[in-house]
């Protein structure tokens, strides 16, 4: 069922069954980008349940026309997750060291991995790799919209992407078409 401004409307005005359909629509989608950024995965219903407040206290203010609801909800999930990160493990300010982190994979297993298997691997990237990658490379963010969501600065930005990246080549090593494989998985669009 798609998500229009008549439901919008019933959710502002109240109408507890339109923010429980909502909720549901948006539920599967916004999971899954928590579930990405969030450094434990057991921290996902807090984090969903900080996005929703904030989503249905902020929805009289949200512009239909501005962009879609679930890049609307979507924003609010990946903030309230880097919030949720800093505020409970804290934000990694010092840089890494790829050479600190082994790889952990047999490059023949690579073509059995499933989108589990692969969000599984991504989360063993350092976190501040894994952050700038997963907003540039998944979400499409620019590094100066990233430097502002992190605190850090868009060189900092640029350069734990390309760590992320040779990260990543290390890992899988010889596998040239992992990230276009990656990036058409159903994971991404859940």
């Amino acid at each position: 069922m798609p998500i229009d401004r008549s439901l919008l409307a019933s959710c502002i005005a109240q109408d507890r069954e339109a923010q429980k359909q909502l909720y549901l629509l948006l539920l599967p989608y916004l999971r899954a980008i928590a579930r990405r950024y969030l450094r434990d995965a057991s921290y996902t219903k807090d984090v969903l349940q900080e996005s929703y407040v904030k989503i249905f206290s902020g929805l009289s203010s949200y512009n239909f026309e501005q962009a879609p609801i679930k890049t609307w909800a979507a924003k609010i999930t990946i903030n309230t997750s880097l919030n949720y990160n800093q505020r409970v493990i804290g934000n990694p300010r010092e840089e890494f060291k790829v050479d600190q982190h082994g790889t952990f994979i047999m490059p023949a297993a690579i073509d059995k991995l499933t989108k589990e298997n692969l969000f599984f691997l991504l989360k063993q990237m350092p976190d501040g790799y894994f952050e700038v990658f997963n907003m540039s490379i998944i979400d499409g963010y620019s590094h100066e919209e990233i430097a502002g969501m992190l605190d850090i600065s868009q060189a900092l930005s640029r350069k734990r992407l390309s760590r992320a990246r040779d990260w990543l080549k290390k890992t899988f090593r010889g596998k040239a078409n992992w990230l276009e494989q990656f990036k058409s998985s159903s994971f991404l669009q859940n």
